[in-house]
Order: structure tokens, then sequence, then C-alpha cells
């Protein structure tokens, strides 16, 4: 293979007359599925060993009553937060296809890390721990280079008339990796025990498949090879502020869109200490709870897909409908996380498969997972009309500094979380004096549900019409 790009005559990159035969074309490339294979991979890592280092914390909290999980999520959070404009900028100064590959390398090493950590003789639970959400954070790191050459390099190596299908399936290939991959860690630790370490052998096996599939990808050539890298790529840069001053629902837009991203980054901790340490729950039973969310997100995604085909006004509304359903939804997970209705039946320390741990569950459990599942469904039907708003709205030559603007901002949100997560263990704390904090964790839901609300009583999606970028005959509708 040569670094020159598309070939004239590689049947793949030739336009396709429709999206029917770009879908057949897609099926028989190697190259799709190399990118495919590697996406579904390392998603699947991130959330398996993501929850396993979650899980561990709240076991941990059982008997020193201190939940790492705030610290573990800030580790994930923050080096997106400073990495992702670095790994903009890295994707269009060298080949995307290189640095995909050398990610996924580095991937291998992150794992081999934490399977070394696990393997150390002598050290304290909470101290491997710790060194485990050390691990954490550079897989973070590793993450925030990877993600904009992984998404960038599709339209080098797919014509426009294939990149719908290819977006498509690699947004379901995504929410399918997380959702496998946290019910997987609950499996994992449920069927292994103590024997932690294999479960990071696991991890270092994906990681090296993943390497593997990434070598199917062709190379592509350096976007800009000259390119200087200015601090303000790093952050939101200068004329993504021009436009926000422009065009002021934008940024409201986007600040709404890292509150939803906020609660997501409280939910599945909270979840896994609901699940756990509230009604002492199979680390499988609470990674069915949490993975219930993913599942409602997607299936959210393919009705909002279906119901916004009226327009934006449609969208608009649907966005205002899936702002309530996200508060009822958590006002209703408040309640039964409160008790009040009963509790579901005990089984930590019994050792649990899927299967089983589907069929066992009670009245309340079920009730508790399609409560998150309806907050999964809520969050796709309010996110996803929020996010073409914001796709199409900027002119052609600033969208993807837009998209990294928001990607940025969305990520200090899931950091946010971290520390509202922290508060709240206080907060709880205090509310129970000298009795057990976790028994107080209904109110996590609970004020997340209020934060909610006056989002959906207040945001209202702005309407535009679709027309070319910077034409004077574009009109926006509140």
């Amino acid at each position: 293979m040569s670094d020159t790009g598309q070939s004239s005559h590689d049947p793949i990159s030739a336009p396709v007359a429709d999206t029917g035969s770009a879908v057949r074309a897609l099926r028989s490339d190697a190259v799709f599925g190399g990118i495919l294979s590697t996406q579904f991979l390392g998603a699947f890592n991130d959330n398996f060993f993501k929850q396993m280092v979650l899980l561990k914390c709240t076991e941990l909290a059982t008997t020193s009553n201190y939940d790492l999980q705030p610290l573990a999520l800030a580790a994930f959070a923050l080096p997106f937060v400073l990495l992702s404009g670095i790994g903009g900028y890295i994707s269009d100064r060298f080949s995307k296809r290189s640095v995909i590959v050398w990610c996924k390398i580095a991937e291998i090493s992150v794992m081999a890390a934490a399977l070394q950590v696990l393997l150390l003789h002598g050290l304290e639970s909470s101290a491997q721990l710790r060194l485990l959400i050390v691990v954490l954070a550079f897989m973070g790191a590793q993450s925030a280079i990877f993600g904009p050459a992984k998404y960038g390099i599709l339209p080098e190596l797919f014509s426009s008339g294939k990149l719908l299908p290819v977006n498509g399936a690699i947004q379901m290939t995504t929410f399918l990796a997380i959702i496998f991959g946290m019910a997987g860690a609950g499996i994992a630790l449920d069927s292994l025990g103590n024997s932690l370490w294999f479960c990071s052998m696991i991890a270092v096996g994906i990681a090296v498949l993943g390497t593997g599939t990434s070598l199917f990808i062709r190379r592509t050539p350096v976007a800009e090879p000259q390119l200087k890298l200015k601090p303000g790529n790093l952050f939101i840069p200068g004329d993504i502020w021009k436009l926000f001053r422009s065009e002021p629902r934008l940024p409201r837009s986007i600040l709404v869109m890292m509150l939803f991203w906020f609660i997501g980054g409280v939910a599945q901790p909270a979840v896994n200490t609901l699940g756990e340490n509230v009604f002492h729950l199979s680390k499988t039973r609470t990674s069915l709870m949490a993975a219930s969310i993913g599942i409602g997100i997607a299936l959210g995604c393919v009705v909002s897909g279906f119901a916004n085909k009226g327009g934006a006004r449609s969208g608009a509304r649907w966005t205002t409908r899936g702002g309530w359903m996200i508060v009822g939804s958590l006002l209703l997970i408040s309640l039964l996380a409160s008790g009040t209705l009963g509790r579901p039946a005990e089984s930590a320390g019994q050792l649990q498969g899927m299967l089983h741990s589907i069929g066992v569950a009670d009245g309340i459990e079920w009730s508790l997972r399609l409560s998150m599942l309806l907050l999964g469904v809520s969050s796709g039907i309010f996110v996803i009309p929020i996010q073409v708003y914001v796709q199409e709205t900027p002119p052609a030559d600033q969208k993807g500094r837009l998209i990294g603007a928001m990607n940025f901002v969305t990520w200090i949100g899931i950091l946010l979380s971290a520390a509202f997560l922290a508060i709240m263990n206080t907060v709880t704390g205090i509310l129970a004096g000298n009795g057990n904090a976790h028994e107080y964790q209904f109110v996590v839901f609970l004020t997340l549900a209020v934060l909610m609300a006056p989002v959906a009583r207040r945001y209202r999606l702005p309407l535009t019409q679709t027309v070319p970028a910077n034409s004077a005959d574009e009109k926006t509708i509140e």
C-alpha cells in the first residue's frame, strides 16, 4: 500500500448510486470491516475496564465507606478535556491511519500496565485500586488521541455516498460495545471472583485483537503536513468564539448538551452504588442495570430518527418531550432507589451468569431496569435533535472546529460530574448521620431531576431552515 490516498480504481472509493448499493459494497470491504472492528473493540475495552474499576470502587466502599468512583471518573474524563484538542492537531498533522495504529499499540501497553498492577504482591486493595485509577487515566489519554483520528479518517476512506451507512454502523457498534462492555465487566468479576488479573488479561487480548484489525485500515495521506500547533486549537478557537457571539443560541444549546453529559456521567457510578451498596446485588445484576441505560439510548436514537422526519419543528417538540421524560424517569428511579416500594432480593456473593441474573430479578428490580431503560430512551430523544442543530448551524469551514469545541465542553460536564458525586457523597453522609450513607443514594437521582427540570421547562430548540452556508437567505425561527 502507498500513502497516496484513494485510488481512482478502488471500487470502494467510487461513487455509489444510492445508500442500498453503498451498504452492499461495504459488506465485502476489508477496510470497512477493519474500522468497524477497531472501533467496537476499543469502545468495548474502554467500558469494560472503566466499569471493572468502578465496581471495585463500590466494593471497597462497602468496607471503608469511602467511594473512589468520583476519583476514577475524573481520572478518565480529565485527559479528554486536556488532550482532545491535541488529538485533533495530531490527526491532521500526521496520517490518521498511523495515529490509529499507534493508539491501539498504546492501548496494549496501558492494559499490560493494569495487568502488572494486579500481579503485584503485598499491595493493599485500596492502594491497588488507586494504581488502577492511574492506569484508567492513561486509557482516557489514549482514547482522547484516538477519537479525532477515528472519526476524521472516515471521509478519507469512503465516498460521500457511503458516509451515512458507515456512520450509522459505527454508532450502532459503539452502543453495542458500551452495553456489552459494562455488562461483561460485572459478569467477569462475579465469575472470576478474586482473579482480577484474568479480567485484565481479557482486556489485553482485546487490545491486541483491536491492533490487528486496525492494520486492515487503508493508509491515508497527511491532511496538513505543515500544520502549526496554536494555543487556541487546544480548547476553543477564536473564530468559534466569534460564531458564538453572532449566534448566541448555539452556545446555549452546547451548554444544554454539557448538562446532558453531566447527568450521564453521574448516572453510571450512581447506579453502581445503588446496585452494590444499597441493594447488595451481584456485580452482574448491577451492570445489567447500568447497561439498560445504554440500551435505552440506542432505542431513543432510533425513535428520534423516525419521530423527527417532520423537520425542525418536530425535532423541537421531541426535544421538549424528551427533557420532561428525563425528569420523570429520574424521579421514578429516585422513588425506587429509596426502597419505599420494596427492595430487590439480595444476591451479594452469589455466582451468577447473565441469564440467571435476568431470571432471578423480581418486580422491583425489573422496575429499576425499565426506569433506567426509560432514562436512556428519553436521553436519545432529547439529545439527537440538539446535536443535529449544532452540526447544521455553522458554515462548512467551521463545522469541524465547532464539533471539537462541543466535545471539549461536554467532557468538562463529565469532569464536573465527578466533583458532583464527591459532593453528594458528603451530603448523603450528613443526611445519614451515624447510619449508612448509601441508603440516601436516591437523593442523587432526585437532585439530577431538579437540575434537569428548568432545562425541560425553559430550553427550546432553535428552528433552522437548511440553506447553503453563509447564504443571505438563511433564516432562523424562534
